[in-house]
């Protein structure tokens, strides 16, 4: 996963998008923010508060092989993954 990817093209693909809650979306994380120190790297606040109990833990598998870096996901955040 390319961050720099991510950093720089995050804004302007949200602001394109035709989906209306992801048009309005900021990115959220250390990519994106200064001072951010709640372990997020990159996501979106949704506004989709949806139980990630199953998946978070299958994700806890991953970071324990050090093979995640997008960092933690807030309640109402969803990911946020962008490749070339």
């Amino acid at each position: 996963v390319n961050l720099d990817f991510i950093r720089g093209h995050a804004k302007g693909i949200l602001e394109a998008s035709p989906i209306s809650y992801l048009k309005a979306a900021h990115p959220k994380g250390m990519l994106f923010q200064e001072n951010c120190n709640n372990g997020v790297v990159s996501s979106v606040f949704t506004e989709f508060y949806v139980d990630h109990a199953e998946p978070l833990a299958v994700l806890e598998q991953y970071k324990l092989k050090g093979q995640w870096c997008l960092g933690e996901l807030l309640d109402g955040h969803e990911f946020l993954a962008i490749f070339p």
